[in-house]
């Protein structure tokens, strides 16, 4: 009896959730939504421009469901309140992207531009290395470190590309066309340092499960 009782507990305590899954699903369709934006800025095509909010609609349905199996969820892999914040993060990555469309818009400031597009294209590349990390969080926590680390050094060239775009465009004379292009310069910084915060998360959740 007291081994099918063993064996009954060990069944009830076995996660039965694939969180690493839900979050590198979540990974997935935040880099879908971010290589929208970048195309967009690079084509203008608005075709992509479209796409990213509704990405982000399809990303914040990925994180209610994590959300909600993770209340129902007696056990988890780690620590159930580091799973919560991760998806947090990941959910204002791609919320970003949105916001920076959003801002474009209501600047009207156009895309095909130089320097959008070196911040775009660095915020991709800071976000894919995030994809890679959630990846391989389960089976290569080592690997999933390392791209965390790359996710957070995008954040600083993403820093150094800022200040010499903002030196140039202050140096246009005409005023309210720089007021427009920096609030939107602004937002696109923003979401570049919450790529470095979760990153930083990251590599903090590896460490402390490691």
């Amino acid at each position: 009896m007291g081994h099918i009782n063993m064996a009954f507990l060990s069944r009830l305590a076995k996660p039965h959730v694939d969180f690493y899954d839900l979050l590198a699903q979540h990974a997935a369709k935040t880099l879908e939504g971010m290589q929208e934006l970048e195309t967009w800025i690079e084509t203008g095509e608005e075709k992509h421009r479209v796409r990213v909010p509704e990405i982000e609609r399809q990303a914040d349905a990925l994180k209610l469901d994590l959300q909600l199996k993770l209340a129902a969820t007696f056990i988890t892999p780690f620590d159930r309140e580091d799973i919560f914040d991760l998806s947090i993060k990941l959910d204002e990555v791609i919320n970003g992207a949105k916001a920076i469309v959003r801002e474009m818009e209501a600047m009207d400031v156009q895309p095909k531009n130089e320097s959008l597009e070196q911040f775009a294209i660095i915020l991709l590349e800071g976000t894919r290395c995030l994809h890679n990390a959630f990846a391989s969080l389960k089976s290569n926590p080592k690997e999933a470190g390392n791209q965390a680390f790359l996710a957070r050094k995008s954040e600083n060239r993403f820093t150094r590309v800022y200040r010499q775009a903002t030196h140039t465009l202050f140096a246009v004379d005409d005023l309210k066309s720089i007021l427009k292009t920096y609030e939107v310069y602004r937002q696109m910084l923003l979401t570049a340092e919450r790529i470095d915060t979760l990153g930083e998360k990251l590599i903090h959740v590896i460490v402390k499960n490691g």
